[in-house]
């Protein structure tokens, strides 16, 4: 699995995604504003997906459907997190979904 490219993440968002990941939950005296919160969802979004991709890789043909679906859910949520869906936009997309399938 590769790492993900820090050069573009700025210390207090890899900080954030460390301890949103690694250290146990504890409710902040004063959340981080909307933008922090945002690049932290990003970022997280972001490294699920490269590690789904390089996990694709290893599977059988046969099995890779499943995960092909779960990035798509992914990179939805990542959109999402980098720039909320309008009301328009969800209406779309949720109507475009069948029962048991995902955003295309």
């Amino acid at each position: 699995m590769s790492v993900p490219a820090t050069d573009n993440l700025d210390s207090d968002i890899l900080r954030s995604v460390v301890e949103h990941v690694f250290m146990p939950p504890k409710l902040p005296q004063v959340g981080p504003d909307e933008e922090t919160e945002r690049k932290t969802n990003v970022a997280l979004c972001s490294g699920l997906i490269e590690a789904a991709q390089d996990f694709l890789k290893m599977l059988p043909s046969s099995e890779s459907s499943l995960w092909i679906h779960m990035i798509k859910m992914m990179e939805l949520a990542r959109r999402a997190a980098n720039a909320p869906l309008k009301e328009d936009d969800l209406q779309r997309v949720l109507s475009d979904m069948a029962l048991g399938s995902t955003y295309r």
